[in-house]
């Protein structure tokens, strides 16, 4: 299991954060629980497309960059 710090589904204008727990690794992780600021599980509150956000956005965070290719002459 892992974790990460994501931004709340519920409240993405406040810029609140929920903590995420997750296993699996990107594109193939299954979210275990999304806990908000007042400690409340709200993983069975999301919608398909709020729970495919979250893990875009920890994909995003643990993928490697893209390398940068330099020309050789």
């Amino acid at each position: 299991m892992a974790n990460h710090y994501c931004l709340d589904p519920l409240d993405p204008h406040e810029g609140s954060e929920v903590f995420v727990v997750f296993e699996g690794r990107y594109p193939d992780m299954r979210l275990l629980s999304v806990i908000n600021r007042d400690h409340d599980d709200i993983l069975s509150d999301l919608v398909e497309e709020q729970r495919r956000d979250l893990i875009r956005e920890i994909g995003a965070f643990y993928r490697p960059p893209p390398t940068v290719r330099t020309a050789t002459a």
